[in-house]
């Protein structure tokens, strides 16, 4: 019957310290600022987004003013669409111009 060697680990069980303060505040600042660079390169696309459902909501005004229908029309599936984009793309867009604010 042979016996093995065991081989020695060498595992270093030194219990490491981490500063959990610090390290909270550096990874939100650095998030922080991450989150405000994202913001400021794709700022001009939020705002051109938000001039076009602007745009696409002041025509369906003026169908609705003029009293057309558009629910009933065959364009129905297009008009909730737009409107469903309208809704989205101010919310989303409202939200991200003010948090880079």
């Amino acid at each position: 019957m042979r016996l093995r060697k065991r081989k020695k680990s060498y595992i270093d069980v030194e219990t490491q310290v981490v500063d959990v303060d610090n390290l909270l505040k550096d990874t939100t600042r650095t998030e922080r600022f991450q989150v405000f660079e994202a913001l400021a390169s794709i700022r001009k696309y939020l705002t051109v987004l938000l001039m076009v459902s602007g745009t696409m909501s002041a025509f369906f005004s003026v169908q609705f003013l003029m009293g057309i229908q558009i629910f009933s029309s065959p364009l129905a599936p297009a008009a909730l669409a737009a409107i469903g984009f309208i809704g989205v793309a101010n919310i989303l867009c409202g939200l991200l111009l003010l948090g880079s604010e």
